[in-house]
């Protein structure tokens, strides 16, 4: 994307590409904070944990949206720092919940979900790929933004951060 659309050499994709992992890196803690603060303050934790599900999904949502409509390296990356950044938020969301519905069993639960999202993103490049065969980039940022809105209905419908299985 930073080459192809943008126009940048290698080297200064590589250096902006960092900012926006970056980003993620310190909104995670941002997340965890909020989260922890509202469980702290008698939020229960379902409740959090669909908030800050919700932010990382729709969050990075509303930025892809904006990538088709900006066209300067400055704002592209301005928009995946908030992608990233908010998406970081479902680190106290989806990655959090484990612990809450089977203590005992949480490593078990990430290690499953996060290999289905490894498969997800293992189809996600090859759809990607195929979609440039023949399309554009706005076209990939409309999938993912299909993704995350699918995924926030289904997260907000069926997650709880009730304890399931002891």
């Amino acid at each position: 994307y930073y080459s192809q659309v943008l126009g940048l050499d290698l080297a200064s994709s590589a250096l902006l590409s960092c900012l926006p992992w970056a980003t993620m890196a310190i909104m995670s803690n941002v997340g965890g904070w909020l989260a922890d603060s509202a469980i702290e303050r008698g939020t229960s934790v379902t409740t959090v944990r669909k908030v800050m599900q919700s932010i990382g999904f729709l969050g990075p949502a509303f930025f892809l949206s904006l990538l088709s409509h900006v066209h300067s390296a400055p704002a592209a990356v301005a928009c995946m720092m908030g992608a990233q950044g908010l998406d970081a938020f479902s680190q106290s969301g989806l990655y959090s919940n484990h612990a809450d519905i089977a203590p005992r069993y949480s490593g078990v639960l990430l290690g499953i979900s996060n290999t289905a999202g490894v498969l997800a993103g293992v189809m996600g490049s090859l759809v990607t790929g195929n979609i440039l065969q023949h399309g554009t980039w706005s076209q990939v940022w409309q999938v993912a933004i299909g993704l995350y809105l699918v995924g926030t209905v289904i997260w907000n419908t069926f997650a709880s951060g009730e304890r399931i299985i002891d």
